[in-house]
């Protein structure tokens, strides 16, 4: 995957997934985003428990113009969206190491999917998740099954029975 090193860390995650899904629904093809890792701070970090997280560029839910990514965690895998109140939206899905996402963001049409890596520690945790995230999670949970089940169906066959 490759680095940008120079990326300013926090508009290139949120910002950089919406960007790019948003530029993936205008028909460019896939790219991988990645930022620059804080080693101390993830490897110092408390894991996540399983549940339901809200966390954005900001310390207050859904102001405008502020980047957000919501989503679920069950063991280390992960289901969400990054988004901006009353804008741009992506679900994602993937996993959660040392408090950084590595997700698969499903941009439109889900043909075209971006590697993104979001380090929780350069954002703000929101402890109150309302019922519109909810509803996002909601949302992206039937789009994650969607994508996984066309690409199970677009898998080649690689073993044939026999009558």
């Amino acid at each position: 995957m490759k680095r940008f090193s120079q990326a300013p860390i926090l508009s290139g995650s949120v910002k950089a997934a919406l960007a790019l899904s948003s530029a993936l629904v205008l028909g460019s093809t896939s790219i991988a985003v990645a930022e620059p890792t804080n080693i101390a701070a993830s490897s110092n970090s408390t894991p996540l428990a399983d549940g339901t997280y809200l966390y954005g560029e900001t310390t207050k839910a859904n102001q405008i113009g502020q980047g957000y990514v919501v989503f679920r965690k069950q063991g280390q895998t992960v289901t969400g969206a990054f988004y901006y109140p009353q804008s741009e939206f992506s679900c994602f899905t993937g996993t959660v190491k040392n408090q950084r996402l590595e997700v698969l963001s499903l941009g439109m049409p889900h043909e075209n999917v971006i590697e993104v890596e979001v380090p929780l520690t350069t954002m703000h945790r929101i402890p109150s998740v309302g019922s519109s995230e909810h509803n996002s999670l909601g949302m992206c949970q039937k789009e994650v099954a969607a994508y996984q089940q066309r690409q199970q169906l677009a898998a080649p066959m690689t073993q044939w029975a026999t009558p």
